[in-house]
């Protein structure tokens, strides 16, 4: 502790410092001497307040004497730092000073502003962020990563220019596998709660979207794709339980493969990337906490299946076991209180309705399901049984619940008494007899617990198989391809893992983690060799540490796998035992820690993360796990099939067979089967066939990180984030990459930052003509002290960067310093002359300021004249140029508007000459109607009067005779009515008249409609015959789509006669192998014999027999599989025929459409 500082003193650089709270924290480097310094340290309100921003934020500085000695090469870590502010970057690589605290203060930086992932090369690095950023999640952005990194074509990286995110990780293992060929691998590791569930569900979910392409509908559904991504959800009910660091954490590691048919052929016409559909998935578990079933801490819980079957509705409870009505969690010891428990929103209730939904997309539903839900039931029934002395006898147990016991008997199906005597008694086997052992109270209650970890471990793997079969290609894809899919694989496994006490599920997760690092390291050193030979730097300076010694020790001939297995093997073998034989066999390592401080049972390793202390005491029970002979026997005589019949099945597929068993010679060897059946020689298979997988695929990594144990948005503890730094090896991933050269630039960053060291004389040369050669030249001269005796230069410049060697970039930043202090004093010293000159100045002004004003006053008065004339003349020319202007726009106007209205004038006097003509057609017709009129009305009338006047003769002539001859009034009669007769004709002919004239006008109406409709009736014909040419065009295509089709089918059986081709050379180079195997396996046995009947050594003699019955097994299991394989293709290839013999009419159909299409 010093004096206080406001942070305004000279300093020399800005720093991070190493503090045993807070990892690291910003500071100035006030001055040093030697591997002594003193350094001011801003003081901050809080943790979160603490950021690389040169102290504006701090409340107030202290100053410390602090040793550089504990500090990588006596140097203390530079801040990325311009103008105040802290360089920020999306990619850690373009860091200046790239070191631990530069990391942290970098994630802090982009997390603080909800930016939860940061690239580090081909790593990203996913920040929890602790809440949902929808906006990052979308539709839209999935497919602009889709098409920036798989469907769009770039010359660079096409990255540059992209947020980094897990989409970026995703898209690239597709377009790795499309466009290369090459099987991908995505290792998602971290700690629990750092969210690696979560990252592996959005890259599944994004790897879904792109692989549908650009042009298909995101609302259709793929049955095989819908499977592949709601299975997931399943493994997590069953596997996942809540812990004190994460309510949703998952108990075991998963590996999953999902599969891909790729078109072989290439991209087609008009593609980029050759076709790439998801045709299924395969998933493999490792290391299933079996722990937890039977036990866990106060606020830790159990599986999530558990309080899901608990948390059902009554009525379906008692359809899995009418025992399980009006039960709850703490109805079961394993299982104990929920508590307040929501996940993702939903209740148990909700996530067992949930997990039925997922259940029944893999075919488990109905009496299947209730099979599955009685199976985990009855590892809770189990944990009810309590056992006690047998009548007072503590050397004998027995089941003391009997009504717990009657009921689980009911729920499996197995007797009673058979069930009570197989966990209470145990079946020995020795030479020539076999005979029963009592088990005491505790051994009992062991047996038990043993049992409900093994049924629920193997329903677990029980599910996944199903999950397999319902997902993987081979079974459920419909295309052409039926083996050999491409993959891109999702490691969800645990990250390391260090508490206070340590046992021996910690030492598996961390000898697991070794193996992954020990890739992970060799990767990150291939991408270096990448980056250092596109840079043209030789390669013969990287350094780093592998932890091959650290495998050694766990998995070694002479490691504590060997060593804990003969522990078991041995009749009185024990932990103590362990741990003792462990500390003297390899007291030359020195990744094993065994000292004074240290218990009987504690052990120590140097991990690559870390010192991890291991408390040995039930190393060999978890490690034995075996289920003793007289459960497996009751277990068989259960009604429940899972319990029946799986407790011995560890594979992961449905289709995989173990190989047969082969009957052994005599007891002698049982010794060796307890070996080979152990937990960590089962997990360490698993591991070496996943390291073996993982090698063949192209590796991306993402490591989550959780940045607080209170799970709070956007906030980060920095000692919390470095150890996840280190554990995921990012830390050691920067050591690797910058063994040689811990701090890079690029060319004009070095040439701006530095120019200033080195004093020029005549022209300025900023490099802008080459670069790379100007930063030779400054180096030269600014790290000439740096070069060594052998000549080597401290830098390195490659093609667009320059590479420091350690301790040169701080030696710049030092001299860089220096030369800002020189350029100080010089500009201090010329500033010091201006303000003295200034002074002097201005006193002899003040001496003639009376004299002065009196000069200025009259110049004002000339210079205000002067202006005053100038303003007037300019008045009086705007005036004149306004009136000429006002008379020039008016002529124009008058121009435009008569050039404007005379085409308008002719059109409507055209218009009004037009209405004029028609108006004079208009009267001659009415004209001509109305004379036509007046004429007939003249004729009528005539006619009229005509027919009166004979009418009147008529009856003068009448009234004459009828005068003179009594006998023509008769006829006079006859002629009267004749008379009125024609009168009435007459006003029948005025009605007509007048019918007449209205149909004339109905008429003219009529004819007018039918020109309307003749009009309208045109204008369809016009439409018809165009919709008639687009139908004769269709028609065109449509036949040359047919022609190609009929092409494809053509290429499609050349490449099917290839295949059938490949398959026989195959098969034939197989089946010599198996011949030669077989031809193997006989001198095998010879060379068996003979050590049988000379070799002294039993246990040598017993590990060959083993070593050859294995060999056996391998062969017999081969010899199988090839006559599986040649049944197969018998029956493939009758069926091939018979598809051959439909496809000749399929073709026969195309061409005839294609006919039909043309004609």
């Amino acid at each position: 502790m010093g004096k206080k500082d406001d942070g305004s003193g000279a300093t020399s650089g800005m720093i991070y410092v190493y503090d045993k709270e807070l990892a690291w924290v910003p500071a100035r480097l006030v001055s040093q001497d030697g591997d002594n310094a003193v350094v001011s340290i801003p003081t901050y309100a809080d943790e979160a307040a603490i950021l690389t921003d040169g102290g504006k934020g701090a409340k107030s500085w202290r100053e410390e004497k602090i040793s550089v000695k504990n500090y990588p090469g006596k140097q203390f870590p530079l801040q990325n730092i311009k103008g105040g502010k802290l360089v920020e970057v999306e990619d850690m690589v373009d860091l200046p000073f790239l070191h631990e605290a530069a990391i942290l203060f970098n994630l802090k930086a982009r997390h603080v502003q909800a930016l939860p992932y940061t690239r580090t090369g081909d790593i990203i690095i996913a920040v929890n962020p602790y809440q949902w950023l929808t906006d990052i999640y979308t539709e839209k952005v999935q497919l602009k990563y889709a098409n920036r990194l798989v469907w769009e074509a770039s010359e660079s990286d096409a990255r540059r220019g992209i947020a980094p995110h897990v989409y970026e990780t995703s898209a690239l293992c597709y377009k790795g596998l499309a466009v290369d060929g090459m099987n991908q691998s995505i290792l998602v590791s971290g700690e629990s709660g750092a969210g690696k569930t979560e990252t592996v569900k959005i890259c599944m979910n994004h790897i879904a979207a792109v692989q549908r392409g650009t042009d298909a509908d995101p609302k259709e559904k793929n049955m095989v794709v819908q499977r592949v991504v709601e299975s997931n959800p399943l493994l997590e009910a069953f596997g996942n339980a809540k812990t004190r660091r994460n309510d949703n954490s998952s108990r075991f590691g998963k590996y999953i493969q999902l599969q891909f048919d790729r078109n072989e052929g290439g991209a087609g016409m008009g593609e980029r990337v050759p076709p790439t559909k998801l045709a299924g998935s395969k998933c493999e578990v490792y290391l299933l906490e079996k722990s937890r079933i039977v036990g866990h801490e106060e606020k830790e819980g159990t599986f999530h299946v558990f309080y899901q079957i608990c948390a059902a509705k009554e009525a379906d409870k008692a359809a899995i076991w009418s025992g399980l009505k009006g039960t709850k969690p703490q109805s079961f010891k394993y299982v104990g209180a929920a508590g307040n428990r929501k996940i993702d929103g939903h209740s148990d209730g909700d996530h067992y309705y949930l997990t039925c939904d997922a259940l029944s997309l893999i075919d488990i539903k109905g009496e299947k399901l209730m099979t599955l839900m009685r199976a985990i039931t009855a590892v809770m029934q189990l944990g009810q049984l309590g056992f006690g002395p047998k009548f007072g006898d503590n050397e004998k147990g027995a089941v003391n619940t009997k009504n717990e016991l009657s009921d689980l008997a009911d729920l499996t199906g197995v007797p009673e008494k058979e069930l009570e005597l197989s966990m209470t008694e145990r079946t020995m086997i020795t030479r020539g007899e076999t005979f029963k052992v009592p088990l005491k109270p505790p051994e009992a209650k062991d047996a038990c617990d043993a049992f409900a970890k093994e049924i629920y471990a193997k329903t677990f793997l029980w599910l996944v198989r199903e999950i397999n079969a319902a997902t993987c290609a081979e079974d459920n894809y419909t295309g052409e391809r039926r083996s050999d899919f491409g993959t891109i694989g999702l490691l969800d496994i645990f990250g390391f893992e260090s508490f206070p006490v340590n046992g021996f599920e910690q030492l598996c997760i961390n000898y697991a983690n070794e193996k992954l690092q020990q890739k992970f390291t060799r990767d990150i050193f291939q991408t270096v060799q990448e980056e250092y030979k596109f840079e043209g730097i030789a390669l013969d300076d990287i350094r780093y540490d592998d932890n091959s010694d650290v495998l050694d020790l766990i998995e070694g001939r002479g490691g504590l796998l060997a060593m804990l297995n003969e522990e078991c093997v041995r009749p009185k073998g024990n932990d103590r035992e362990f741990v003792h034989k462990a500390a003297n066999g390899n007291k030359n390592s020195k990744c094993l820690i065994k000292d004074r401080l240290m218990g009987p049972m504690d052990f120590g390793i140097q991990h690559y993360a870390g010192k991890v202390t291991y408390f040995a005491e039930g190393f060999i029970h978890r490690n034995q796990d075996n289920l003793p002979l007289d459960l497996k026997n009751a277990a068989k005589k259960s009604s429940n099939e899972i319990i029946a019949n799986h407790l011995e099945n560890e594979k992961m597929m449905k289709g995989d067979t173990a190989a047969p068993k082969m009957a052994q010679s005599g007891p002698r060897r049982g010794k060796s089967n307890i070996a080979g059946d152990t937990v960590w020689t089962k997990f360490r298979t698993q591991l070496n066939s996943l390291m073996k997988m993982l090698n063949e695929t192209q590796s991306r990594y993402i490591r989550c990180v959780k940045p607080n144990t209170m799970k709070k948005p956007l906030v980060m503890q920095h000692m919390t984030t470095v150890e996840q730094l280190r554990c995921a090896g990012v830390v050691a991933a920067v050591t690797i990459s910058r063994s040689a050269f811990p701090n890079r630039l690029d060319h004009r960053s070095c040439l701006e930052r530095f120019k200033m060291l080195v004093k020029k004389k005549g022209k300025k040369d900023d490099g802008a003509s080459d670069p790379k050669e100007a930063v030779i030249k400054l180096m030269s001269k600014a790290l000439a002290p740096m070069k060594s005796k052998d000549g080597t230069e401290g830098f390195v410049v490659g093609k667009t960067r320059v590479y420091f060697r350690l301790g040169a970039l701080e030696y710049l930043e030092n001299e860089r310093m220096k030369g800002w202090d020189k350029w100080a004093l010089d500009i201090q010293r010329v500033t010091r002359g201006w303000l003295v000159r200034r002074k002097n100045s201005s006193r002899r002004m003040k001496k003639k300021a009376p004299s002065a004003v009196v000069i200025q006053c009259w110049f004002r008065c000339f210079l205000a004249r002067r202006d005053l004339k100038r303003r007037k003349k300019l008045k009086k020319l705007k005036k004149k140029q306004n009136k000429k202007q006002n008379k020039a726009a008016i002529k124009i106007q008058a121009h435009v508007r008569t050039f404007l209205w005379i085409p308008k004038f002719k059109e409507l006097l055209k218009e009004k000459k037009e209405k004029d003509g028609l108006k004079n057609k208009i009267k001659d017709l009415e004209s001509a109607v109305r004379e036509a009129e007046k004429a007939r009305a003249k004729e009528v009338e005539e006619a009229r009067h005509v027919a009166e006047a004979e009418m009147e003769e008529y009856r003068a002539k009448i009234k004459e005779e009828l005068a003179n001859d009594k006998e023509k009034q008769k006829k006079s009669a006859q002629q009267q009515t004749l008379i009125d007769e024609s009168g009435k004709i007459i006003e029948y002919l005025r009605k007509e008249n007048m019918k007449l004239r209205n149909q004339n006008e109905t008429m003219r109406k009529d004819f007018k409609a039918l020109k309307e409709n003749n009009a309208r009736l045109m204008e369809a014909n016009q439409s018809a015959s165009n919709s008639f040419t687009a139908l004769n065009d269709h028609a065109k295509q449509l036949n040359v789509t047919n022609a190609k089709l009929i092409r494809n089918v053509e290429a499609y059986k050349t490449q099917l006669e290839k295949l059938k081709d490949d398959l026989k050379t195959r098969q034939a180079y197989y089946l010599a192998e198996a011949e030669a195997r077989l031809a193997y396996q006989k001198t095998m046995a010879q060379i068996v014999g003979a050590i049988q009947d000379k070799c002294r050594d039993a246990q040598l003699v017993e590990d060959v027999v083993i070593m050859a019955l294995e060999c056996e097994a391998e062969a017999k299991s081969e010899r199988a599989a090839l006559e599986a394989a040649s049944s197969k293709k018998k029956s493939s290839s009758s069926s091939k025929s018979s598809k051959t013999t439909k496809t000749a009419p399929v073709e026969e159909d195309l061409d005839s459409d294609s006919d039909s299409d043309s004609d």
